[in-house]
């Protein structure tokens, strides 16, 4: 390791230390981790899912009196951190015009137009609570509990900030997260390096990753980006899912309790989809073969496939409204319910096309495509009701 990076771990153990945080070794994965002593004066595992049985022990943990929403959970870490003294940033827009992903993955991107236009650089610390998708999560929705497209990524970022300013905006992480009822006593901390490259050179980051009861909520880096006409620029990037924080604060039964109406009884990967699918369309983004377009259309296609009924568009709705807390929506309810109905539908009327060889649909929705296969190409209005049953199923 580095020297630079061997000095600041050594700097970031002493720190915890001092906070009553013991550091060791995990038997299982060899990585340092760090737990409060006074609970737990030995442990040989990091406690990461992975490292023990795979089970979340946090759901037995006590929960909060009063079930709280992600917009709630939001606002008291936003006014939190108001309170000392930083300045809350307008998320971006989901469609990633200036780095390396299609799509905004993490609120550091913030950065991305300073990172790769050598804009001037921007000072200060900021709170942002930014709507992410990312797409990877996706086969992994519908069996792994806690996992899905499209989060808020709520994070403060600073940028050309000292490490001692990182460490103090760790420890304000650490003071809501306990203000909130996520008592430290019941996290572990991992420690790691990686070497990562955003485009403009590899560069090594110091990563903490907090897991509480067994659920990773969020990580905090510390790390110099190369630039190619300057110095490189260093960045305090401390993120958390805000969805899996208000998991573990009500400590529910499944994630998508909180994530989805209870009138609607569907699978998790419909629910996941609806709700990205809706986060895309209210940012202006349409289906295309490529860009942000794609990944709409992908999703678009297994909602067609899996769950073509009514409850959708009830969904949509739903969705525009949670993520209408967030960010301000770029199209109206019924723009978005047009967008995605035209997408999700034409692949319902190429399946019917294709199926019974039946004229090729134009850009239209299921039901005018039926409408002209009686009026315009004598379709026996019997044939399309067997046909519309048979998509329902």
């Amino acid at each position: 390791m580095h020297k630079k990076y061997t000095d600041s771990s050594n700097i970031l153990i002493a720190f915890l230390g001092d906070k009553g945080w013991q550091h060791q070794s995990c038997t299982i994965c060899g990585k340092s981790f760090f737990h409060k002593t006074s609970i737990k004066p030995s442990m040989s595992s990091c406690g990461w899912r992975k490292c023990h049985d795979e089970t979340l022990p946090f759901q037995a943990l006590s929960s909060s009196k009063k079930l709280q929403t992600p917009a709630q959970i939001n606002d008291k870490i936003k006014n939190y951190f108001v309170a000392t003294g930083l300045d809350v940033n307008v998320p971006q827009n989901i469609a990633n015009l200036h780095g390396k992903t299609d799509l905004i993955v993490a609120g550091v991107q913030i950065f991305d137009s300073i990172i790769h236009q050598n804009l001037p650089v921007k000072k200060g610390n900021m709170f942002i609570a930014q709507p992410c998708v990312r797409m990877k999560f996706q086969p992994q929705v519908a069996k792994s509990e806690g996992t899905s497209t499209s989060f808020i990524n709520i994070c403060t970022e600073e940028m050309e900030g000292t490490f001692d300013d990182h460490l103090c905006n760790i420890d304000h992480w650490l003071t809501i997260l306990s203000k909130l009822g996520l008592h430290m006593n019941n996290f572990t901390i991992v420690l790691r390096t990686s070497t990562k490259n955003w485009g403009t050179g590899e560069f090594v980051a110091l990563e903490i990753f907090f897991s509480y009861g067994g659920l990773e909520l969020g990580d905090a880096s510390y790390f110099s980006i190369p630039q190619t006409t300057r110095s490189a620029i260093s960045i305090s990037d401390i993120g958390f899912g805000l969805e899996r924080i208000t998991w573990a604060v009500n400590k529910i039964d499944s994630y998508y309790d909180l994530l989805s109406p209870w009138t609607i009884l569907s699978t998790k990967e419909i629910f996941d989809s609806c709700r990205t699918v809706t986060l895309l369309a209210i940012n202006g983004v349409r289906a295309s073969n490529k860009g942000p377009g794609l990944q709409l259309r992908r999703l678009a296609k297994i909602i067609s496939s899996k769950s073509y009924n009514e409850d959708i568009y009830y969904l949509f709705r739903y969705y525009f409204d949670y993520w209408s807390n967030f960010i301000q929506p770029s199209k109206d309810i019924e723009e978005v319910i047009q967008i995605l109905r035209l997408e999700i539908e034409r692949f319902i009327n190429l399946s019917i096309s294709k199926t019974y060889k039946l004229p090729v649909p134009r850009v239209e929705t299921t039901e005018e495509y039926l409408n002209r296969l009686v009026n315009d190409f004598n379709i026996h209005p019997k044939k399309i009701i067997e046909i519309l049953k048979k998509c329902k199923n």
